[in-house]
């Protein structure tokens, strides 16, 4: 702890004197106000006034990152996991308490879950989003369940894209560096009368990490268009697609090196929002999506082989949600949703469809008592077709005693729901009618797992200097895991890979984090942010699937003729649960980027170099080296040329 502590300091220090060489230090960056959210609530507020602790990620840190791809991004947040199984798989999850498949964070695009029901994933690669569409992102740091039901159980990401003419004209931009990366992109936005759209192409290629063959592919398709009509009405249509041709990837279990998968996804969202005054207005989202995986690998064990593992899901949902000020002190918000999920996988969840219904009915209330208090209270009733009826209630008190100066207390529960995996599989090797082998079996009726939680937030706001101290206790029950003295009667040859899944384990946590956000000048600004947890658990998988302490480091300078950017990531050691320990490692990227006018277009070139401290860990396999290799981050670099014509 005094190792990552002395190392944050001496990040804060460099940054500083790096400033300095800037701009004269002046009250006129005291101007600036903290931004509004809307994720923890539903209701737009200033980061002071939120009844949970948001971290804002902006397109201006997106592209100082240098960051190619979007579960990276989440470096940036305190108290963050991100790693790369593959290529084609990452993972990314907050204060552990998670296999490489995290199924407690909810990560919705412009209102649409893109969290996998089946499996209690998100693909990140497979979402029809390019990185350079990504107007902010906003990461409620602690349940959100209130907000967003089942599965916002230690924290939920939301992503807004760019207004359809935010750049208006043709963008045209490519990048190219070692691992084999080679990227397109190619966007056009313009308006006409009451309309606006925007239509991007991206395709993505590289092999990315070493110890692994995992060539990867990426080709999408997004549009988007909004319509005004009038002073009050606005529909947006949002349309996508992805493809995927991913070498050494699978769902959650790997055979052979050579497995592969063909990748799609696609998806239609239509939004109508309606304003009926400054403070009331009310909105209709409806969303269909349908992912497909079709997962290959040569013939194994003659006979006993499955022919694949294939799945495909789809969700629909409905959505309406109305914001009111009935009392000038109290603003409210209350939401109903239906959804439909539909999943099928014959050889991990036996044959046909697996469906089922959900339904929501959620309500906030902000009740500003006095000045400089700030009440707030949400409550979720959700019928999940496998967790039953439950309620999520939020309790907070904001107080504001001097200017720049708040405090939170909150407390919270959450609820993830089995998944159709966990609750359907039936994962088996047959030898003729028989079976040889149950590696996959859910012979109960599976608890959701609940997360209790209490927090205490600390805000300080001066001008362009921003910080956000989060202390916090979770109580994970339920927990959903395999259990090994279950026997399987009928087998051939029994016990060789049994995962029975049950509701087995608990875990506590208490931990404290910070994020400090500080522009110096008009030609400086970097963000700083640190995470320590201590984890108790029934089991060593989940004492150690959080790092002790982390800390990230993003700093930004203007030099006039070029920017330059330094990104400094660092984490304890740690263990994906079902795999080895991952040693503490150090990560230093590096970019630097030059805007130019070039025969009338703004043009800019950007050179990134990444892991500049030398190879890294990513996570350790597990049994046969050759099957299950370790894959690791090697120094890598990639030039970017982008034009907006």
């Amino acid at each position: 702890m005094l190792k990552v502590t002395l190392a944050g300091l001496a990040c804060l220090h460099a940054a500083g004197t790096w400033a300095a060489s800037a701009d004269t230090f002046s009250e006129d960056v005291f101007l600036a106000d903290l931004p509004l959210v809307s994720s923890a609530s539903r209701l737009p507020q200033a980061l002071d006034r939120a009844p949970a602790a948001v971290t804002v990620i902006t397109r201006e840190m997106i592209e100082a990152s240098g960051f190619r791809q979007l579960p990276d991004v989440f470096r940036l947040v305190p108290g963050f996991q991100v790693s790369w199984v593959s290529g084609s798989i990452p993972t990314v999850t907050y204060q552990g308490l998670s296999s490489i498949y995290s199924r407690h964070v909810q990560v919705l695009v412009d209102g649409r879950s893109v969290y996998n029901p089946g499996y209690g994933s998100v693909q990140w690669r497979g979402i029809p989003l390019a990185l350079d569409d990504i107007d902010r992102i906003e990461v409620v740091r602690g349940p959100n369940a209130p907000n967003d039901g089942a599965n916002a159980v230690v924290a939920s990401i939301h992503i807004f894209t760019r207004p359809a003419a935010a750049t208006p004209g043709w963008t045209v931009a490519g990048t190219l560096g070692s691992t084999d990366i080679r990227d397109g992109l190619l966007r056009h936005a313009g308006a006409a009368g009451d309309w606006q759209w925007r239509a991007t192409l991206n395709s993505r290629r590289d092999d990315w990490l070493d110890g692994r063959n995992d060539r990867a592919r990426d080709h999408l398709l997004d549009a988007r268009a909004e319509w005004r009509p009038n002073a009050r009405d606005e529909v947006t249509f949002q349309a996508g697609g992805a493809l995927g041709e991913w070498n050494g990837s699978t769902i959650d279990f790997t055979l052979s090196p050579a497995q592969t998968t063909d990748f799609s996804n696609a998806y239609v969202q239509a939004r109508w929002q309606r304003t009926l005054s400054a403070d009331s207005e009310w909105s209709l989202l409806f969303n269909h999506s349908h992912t497909q995986a079709d997962e290959t690998f040569p013939p194994l064990f003659g006979a006993l082989s499955p022919d694949n593992l294939n799945y495909w899901f789809s969700r629909s949902a409905l959505e309406f949600s109305m914001q009111a000020r009935p009392l000038e002190s109290l603003r409210t918000v209350w939401t109903v949703e239906a959804r439909r999920d539909r999943a099928r996988s014959p050889s991990l969840a036996g044959p046909g469809t697996h469906a089922g219904n959900m339904y929501r009915l959620s309500g906030s209330a902000e009740w500003s008592a006095a000045e400089d208090w700030v009440l707030h209270a949400g409550l979720m009733l959700e019928k999940h077709y496998y967790a039953g009826t439950r309620l999520s209630p939020r309790v907070a008190v904001n107080w504001l005693p001097a200017e720049g100066h708040a405090l939170r207390v909150g407390a919270s529960r959450a609820y993830r729901s089995p998944t159709i995996l966990e609750q359907e599989s039936d994962f088996a090797l047959r030898l003729g009618g028989a079976v040889f082998d149950q590696i996959l079996l859910s012979p109960y009726e599976l608890e959701p797992e609940r997360m209790d939680s209490v927090e205490l937030g600390y805000l300080f706001h001066r001008g362009r200097l921003d910080l956000d101290v989060r202390l916090f206790h979770n109580r994970l029950d339920h927990i959903i895991d395999s259990d090994s003295s279950y026997v399987v009667t009928g087998e051939i040859s029994p016990g060789i890979t049994n995962i029975v899944f049950s509701n087995l384990y608990q875990a506590r946590q208490a931990g404290i984090e910070y994020q400090l956000r500080w522009q110096t000048g008009n030609a400086t600004w970097f963000t700083l942010a640190q995470s320590w947890v201590r984890t108790r658990a029934d089991t060593s998988d989940l004492r150690r699937s959080a790092p002790s302490h982390s800390l990230s480091l993003l700093a930004n300078h203007d030099f006039g003729a070029f920017t330059a950017s330094l990104g400094y990531y660092t984490r304890g050691d740690m263990r994906w649960i079902n795999y080895d320990d991952v040693p503490a490692h150090d990560r230093l990227d590096l970019r630097v980027a030059r805007a130019f006018k070039w025969n009338g277009a703004r043009a800019e070139l950007a050179l990134v170099g990444q892991s500049l401290l030398g190879d890294y860990l990513e996570i350790k396999g597990e049994g046969d080296p050759d099957v299950n290799p370790d894959r690791s981050f090697g120094p890598r670099g990639y030039v970017t040329l982008k034009l907006d014509l």
